[in-house]
């Protein structure tokens, strides 16, 4: 059995570890996993994209929309600025759901066609 090392920061393998078991794995397990999916598709299990540097990641989005909430309650908010974010985050919970459906719809033809070769 081959042993494989990488590094990762501290705080990502503390919440991995904690993630996988939850799940009923090791970080061992759950990497040959990946792996093996990785060659049962001969490409990466999921979509890679790259990210619009100009949108704020989901997490600031919601900062943003508490901290507009609570200025609502202060009476120092404009309902504009709240659209405005609560459309900024649907657009990027919709693009999530895009990249998703083409992912999806790449694995299916992925599939058909190794089922066909």
């Amino acid at each position: 059995m081959a042993q494989v090392n990488f590094r990762i920061d501290d705080e990502t393998k503390r919440r991995a570890d904690k993630l996988f078991a939850d799940l009923g794995m090791t970080m061992s397990g759950a990497i040959t996993i990946f792996i093996k999916r990785s060659l049962d598709y001969q490409g990466l299990p999921f979509a890679v994209q790259k990210r619009d540097p100009s949108a704020p990641p989901m997490a600031e989005l919601l900062r943003r929309i508490d901290d507009v909430e609570h200025r609502r309650n202060c009476h120092e908010h404009t309902d504009e600025e709240v659209e405005r974010l609560i459309a900024e985050a649907e657009a990027l919970q919709n693009a999530k759901r895009r990249a998703r459906a083409k992912h999806r719809d790449t694995e299916r033809s992925s599939a058909r066609r190794r089922r066909s070769a």
